[in-house]
């Protein structure tokens, strides 16, 4: 591993908290991240990708799609329910830290990709994470009818020596992989040597350390504009444009869309229209005509007579044109232009500003905007200022701090995480959480970041997601139980407080949370009731009835779950413990007649008692003030079995 990988692998392992993880664990987490961040613009862990311990072969697995890391059968479902089409890519990655591409190793990998797609029969026998991905792997080739076109499949072989285009490897990779493009179950099958020059590239585009040089034409600059440093208007050649969208495998640069609200929607009428554009010899010499254009955001602008320098840019207006230009890229010819607007940003209130009104002039599905709310911002503000006490960070833009090497990913909170973990903990629906965070933000609209909810309640619910992350992580929970990690966030929070449902109401949401955080502060503490909130669900999941693959989704299984927390808290809670047989102190208050009345040293506050003159010794005595006297303390033990149904209490004797 040479010096340049090295450092970048000791920059992740301080990111993603895994120092302890041995070298090549480490290696795979980081090649893992590398290569599946350029298929997703949202936020994922490594973790998820990879394999567990024994897999031989592939050390990570990604099904995309529609452009989502699919991770359990609930997503794929319910991404087949709202999606009318499926873009599928399958993802296989292999990550070696040896100095040298080895033909063994390559043969190996590819096999288990083959094995990943045979039939049960011929399957060599595997671990349960990697037959979860087989079988949403079958559940997608079920509904090929809703696809657009065949999976794509992509493999991914990286280490840490130099790819030789003669070393005589690529024959044998080519009749590895002949059976699986022969298969015609994929569209396209595509192999990738990383080398270390590869890896290089690869995270230096992860980080948006790239930088794209093109020719604008007919340049006019904007006049002077408050956080802009600069900005201007141009025509630019489209095969010079397709060059800063194409990343170093030829593909897509997905991550320069990561501020554009909007995704590429597939060739709709709008989008097939840009293509019958390139299509016509005379349309597409029109096409800056024709076409509303690019705006693209840098963070820096160099310029150098008609010679632009773009440094850390996204495309925040444009990706449909985008997408169907990188499509049809062959077919472009010399002399077709498109406009673009560049501005070099100085501050991040404007760069809201332009992408909200650029993608405005179109529909856009509302969750798109939602992170644009001033809500959201004052809650990234909130969360700053406690960055001292508990170190997270909440991303309201898809991959904000995946620049900021000093922060730890683990302790990021996504816009879809927080929405998930708000809704189990604070609205009592954690059976609604395996949903896309789009149907979760339309479903609860109106429950749901409100203006008058205080911030407190969506800091403590991304907090108890972060905790059992971690718990998970360190192995302190078993994994079958992750299925249910959003219904122990709720178990914990019902234990501190109560299972009343709050939104809109900062008041007493402030109240509630004063609590809660006072618990978080205390690691015994919050340990204490996290063993409670398992414990209760470990009890509930052994005694439903419901069907076990549906209980972390089933609003009865929720509710069960609440029932047994409501009875645990009213138990701890209870001051009406005592009982018949229960041996307690007491002392004496007053005599009266042959009953001496006592008051039990007790936090239950059924604490009077009497005590019969024949119960206080052990000979007969002929009135009580022989054997007491006011003020005495003793012992004694509870003999009657209801404390109402006299008028002074429970009935004692008198213990020696």
């Amino acid at each position: 591993m040479n010096k340049i990988i090295e450092s970048f692998l000791n920059t992740h392992r301080s990111e993603y908290s895994i120092e302890e993880y041995e070298p090549e664990i480490a290696f795979e987490h980081f090649v893992n991240r590398c290569i599946v961040n350029k298929y997703s613009v949202d936020r994922f862990d490594p973790m998820d990708i990879m394999t567990d311990e024994g897999e031989k072969g592939i050390d990570g697995v990604a099904i995309i799609v529609n452009d989502r890391i699919i991770m359990t059968m609930d997503e794929i479902e319910s991404l087949i329910k709202e999606n009318t089409d499926l873009e599928v890519k399958f993802v296989f990655i292999q990550a070696k830290t040896s100095d040298k591409f080895s033909g063994d190793e390559i043969g190996t990998f590819i096999y288990g990709v083959k094995a990943f797609f045979e039939e049960e029969s011929m399957r060599p026998k595997t671990n349960e994470k990697m037959e979860r991905m087989i079988a949403i792997k079958d559940l997608i080739y079920q509904k090929s009818v809703d696809m657009v076109k065949n999976p794509e499949l992509d493999l991914y072989y990286a280490c840490c020596g130099k790819w030789d285009d003669n070393n005589g490897l690529q024959n044998r990779i080519d009749i590895e992989i002949r059976p699986l493009i022969e298969s015609q179950n994929f569209s396209s099958v595509e192999f990738y040597k990383y080398d270390t020059d590869k890896i290089s590239t690869a995270y230096k585009e992860l980080k948006k350390k790239i930088s794209r040089t093109f020719t604008v034409e007919r340049r006019v600059s904007f006049p002077d504009i408050s956080g802009a440093k600069q900005s201007f208007l141009g025509i630019v050649s489209c095969k010079q444009f397709v060059s800063i969208l194409t990343d170093n495998d030829g593909k897509m640069l997905n991550n320069i869309f990561e501020d554009n609200v909007r995704d590429f929607q597939g060739y709709n009428p709008v989008n097939n229209e840009i293509r019958d554009t390139i299509n016509d010899a005379e349309d597409q010499k029109r096409f800056a005509l024709l076409n509303n254009g690019i705006t693209i955001v840098a963070k820096k602008v160099s310029v150098t007579g008609d010679s632009v320098e773009i440094y850390d840019y996204q495309i925040v207006n444009g990706c449909q044109t985008s997408y169907v230009l990188f499509d049809n890229r062959e077919k472009i010819k010399e002399g077709t232009y498109i406009i673009i607007k560049v501005i070099e940003v100085l501050s991040e209130q404007l760069s809201d500003r332009v992408i909200y009104t650029t993608n405005r002039q179109t529909e856009v599905k509302s969750e798109a905007f939602t992170s644009t709310k001033h809500f959201h911002k004052k809650l990234q503000d909130y969360y700053n200022a406690l960055v001292g006490e508990f170190g997270l960070y909440y991303e309201r833009r898809s991959k904000q701090y995946e620049l900021q090497d000093n922060i730890r990913k683990s302790n990021v909170v996504s816009l879809a995480t927080q929405t998930a973990s708000y809704v189990a903990v604070f609205l009592n629906e954690p059976q609604s959480t395996h949903r896309y965070y789009g149907e979760l933000l339309n479903a609860y609209k109106n429950r749901l970041y409100l203006d008058t909810d205080t911030f407190e309640p969506y800091y403590i619910a991304a907090y108890f997601n972060f905790f059992l992350d971690k718990m998970f992580k360190e192995g302190k929970i078993e994994k079958k139980y992750r299925r249910f990690k959003f219904h122990i966030m709720l178990g914990m929070k019902i234990l501190i407080t109560d299972a009343n449902i709050l939104y809109g109401k900062a008041r007493q949401q402030k109240k509630k949370c004063k609590k809660i955080f006072d618990i978080i502060r205390n690691d015994n503490e919050i340990n204490k009731y996290f063993q409670i909130a398992f414990m209760c669900l470990k009890n509930v999941t052994e005694e439903s009835e419901i069907n076990s693959a549906d209980q972390h989704r089933s609003k009865e299984f929720t509710t069960d779950y609440i029932l047994l927390l409501n009875k645990q808290k009213s138990a701890v809670d209870s001051t009406e413990y005592l009982k018949i047989g229960d041996i307690v102190h007491c002392t004496v208050c007053y005599i009266k007649g042959y009953f001496v009345h006592v008051e039990i040293k007790t936090q239950d506050t059924r604490n009077k008692g009497e005590i019969h003159i024949s119960r206080l010794g052990k000979k007969w005595i002929e009135k009580c003030e022989d054997a007491v006297k006011i003020g005495d303390i003793f012992q004694a033990k509870i003999i009657s079995d209801d404390y109402f149904k006299t008028q002074y209490g429970w009935s004692l004797t008198r213990i020696f």
